[in-house]
């Protein structure tokens, strides 16, 4: 009866990776950079001995979760659906350099680990390795951003 009177909880979306956070239309990839799967925001990773992880930014479930471990989709408790995507063209790369430590139809938490990346292989490969996250469904929010500066898992960038 009293549940009635909660106040609901807000969803908050925290920074995937650590590195600079850049504009969607700085990507150099077309279909992110004009928004074609939707809103967002790109982070150029910070690495630490040539390998960098990317966490859960949100309490959600694993909904997308392809062979290549080249991206990752989720959705949270309020049905609102996010897309990360690790590099430019990484799905060349069928799967080699990324570890997953989740699969598809998970539930994690944020903060969770769900994929390590190995640098070298995507620096070898001559591949970009700019992360994009992307608000694919039920996002009305602000993105409460400030380009150029660092983030890591601690910085909330959607309220």
């Amino acid at each position: 009866m009293f549940s009635l009177f909660k106040k609901k909880e807000k969803t908050n979306i925290v920074a995937p990776i650590s590195g600079e956070l850049i504009e969607l239309e700085k990507v150099k990839d077309p279909v992110f950079a004009k928004k074609m799967m939707g809103d967002g925001f790109a982070i150029v990773p910070s690495v630490q001995n040539s390998t960098f992880d990317v966490y859960a930014p949100t309490d959600a479930e694993i909904v997308s979760l392809p062979s290549t471990k080249h991206a990752v989709g989720l959705r949270n408790r309020e049905g609102q659906e996010i897309l990360i995507h690790i590099g430019i063209d990484t799905v060349d790369l069928k799967g080699n350099g990324f570890t997953s430590y989740v699969s598809q139809d998970d539930y994690v938490y944020q903060g969770e680990k769900l994929i390590s990346v190995d640098d070298n292989v995507l620096k070898q490969n001559k591949l970009d390795d700019t992360v994009m996250v992307i608000l694919v469904k039920g996002y009305k929010k602000n993105l409460l951003t400030a380009y150029g500066t660092q983030v890591d898992q601690e910085t909330n960038l959607i309220e």
